[in-house]
């Protein structure tokens, strides 16, 4: 890339081209990080769901499907669909739902990585990088012990639900995933769909597109240009939460979003608060992945598709309620700010223990928690609020399951007594 972009002539023109180059060999590397792990993890990513036994390792198992399959809307939408076919409950897929969205910045702090031999730039991106994770953390151990003693979400959710059942669902366009997706899958297919080579290319990508990207973004952001970035996209909190949401929504995927901006991020073009709530806006932007495809579910009116579409519902109230009561508090916000201050300054200190932060945060802890958690008998009291086709489908289903037992039972005791007449028979 070096050689190419010194043969190329200089000036401005090639600059932006060499940026578009840049940004197109990046978001390729990203769909493909996120097709290997679906190779090599989705099987194992689907029985983790499908396996959830209390809220505790629900929300370890969303976050760690979601480091598997590299996109919080892949985990969310398969938690909707397995709800819809009545493989898990929504006791079950609400905790899911929260760990996804811990579990989605893993992709930043990848591509922070790729900023480590520069060590100022490396702490400004991991710093970038884990500041949306803090919050959801924050949120996720505020949010989820009110769920299960109040249902605010379920509740909240069960309202809009019963608003919409029968609406139906649409798929929005992709122009990103129009352009990047062909390329993939031509890369995925020429590997045999090998998920360990496709995610070898990945990151070799990965590291040709982002240097590239930062050198290409050196050449281009002068002070005139870095102002109007601030001034038009970020010159309000709100202003940077709304171009979040809208930029999730066009291109259905807060990986790509956010990671994108985490190169800004390193440059100190966007300061990590200011970054804050654009990720937070993309937080909410895809949380519509898995909404339209509730609505679509939910459009034949059983009580197993309105089940999933209130589970989506969940999704975006939890990144609302979380956005309403800890972002406008100036001393609140600044909280997973300063936390991700203290863990770029402790993962700086050598690119092993940069590596190793992260398959500890993301895949060992999570996959360790799991473990030691999956029988324990935790908030066995909770039953989340639920439309009342759900309700009713539910006491159907425990009354056979009641009925099935007692047959059961009353065949063993009828085996029981005919083993004693035999026996008495006998001379």
């Amino acid at each position: 890339m070096n050689r190419l972009t010194s043969a190329l002539p200089r000036g401005r023109v090639w600059n932006i081209v060499g940026l578009l180059l840049a940004l197109l060999i990046f978001f390729v590397s990203l769909e493909l990080l996120g097709d290997g792990f679906q190779l090599l993890g989705e099987d194992a990513a689907e029985a983790l769901l499908a396996t959830t036994r209390n809220p505790i390792t629900g929300v370890f198992t969303g976050i760690l499907a979601t480091t598997l399959l590299q996109s919080s809307s892949t985990t969310t939408s398969m938690t909707v669909a397995l709800v819809a076919a009545g493989a898990i409950d929504t006791a079950a897929a609400i905790p899911v739902m929260l760990g996804a969205n811990i579990g989605t910045s893993v992709t930043n702090t990848i591509v922070a990585l790729g900023h480590i031999r520069n060590h100022e730039e490396f702490v400004r991106a991991f710093k970038g990088a884990m500041v949306l994770d803090f919050f959801n953390i924050i949120a996720v151990l505020i949010f989820l012990p009110l769920e299960l003693t109040t249902n605010i979400l379920s509740w909240s959710a069960t309202q809009l639900t019963n608003a919409v059942v029968g609406m139906g669902g649409t798929e929005l366009f992709d122009p990103l995933g129009f352009i990047v997706d062909p390329i993939a899958e031509l890369i995925v297919n020429l590997t045999g769909e090998t998920g360990w080579l496709v995610l070898i290319i990945a990151i070799a990508l990965l590291y040709l597109g982002l240097r590239s990207l930062v050198k290409a973004l050196k050449a281009i952001l002068n002070d005139d240009l870095k102002e109007k970035i601030k001034k038009y996209l970020f010159k309000t909190p709100w202003q940077a939460m709304l171009f979040g949401l809208v930029i999730t929504v066009a291109v259905q995927s807060s990986s790509i979003t956010t990671s994108v901006i985490i190169p800004l991020i390193a440059l100190a073009v966007v300061a990590t608060m200011q970054a804050l709530p654009y990720f937070l806006g993309a937080n909410i932007g895809t949380s519509t992945t898995a909404l339209l495809a509730g609505l679509a579910l939910a459009g034949n009116g059983d009580a197993e598709s309105i089940a999933a579409l209130n589970v989506a519902w969940v999704h975006m109230i939890f990144d609302i309620y979380a956005i309403i009561l800890l972002f406008p508090i100036h001393k609140i916000r600044h909280i997973p700010v300063w936390l991700a201050e203290r863990a770029a300054e402790f993962v700086a200190q050598g690119r092993a223990v940069a590596v190793a932060y992260v398959a500890l945060v993301f895949y060992l802890i999570p996959f360790g928690l799991i473990w030691t958690t999956q029988d324990l008998e935790v908030a066995q009291f909770y039953e989340p609020t639920v439309p009342q086709e759900v309700q009713e489908l539910q006491t159907a289903q425990d009354n056979e399951a009641e009925s099935s037992e007692e047959v059961q039972d009353a065949l063993g005791g009828s085996n029981g007594n005919s083993s004693e007449s035999e026996s008495d028979t006998e001379p």
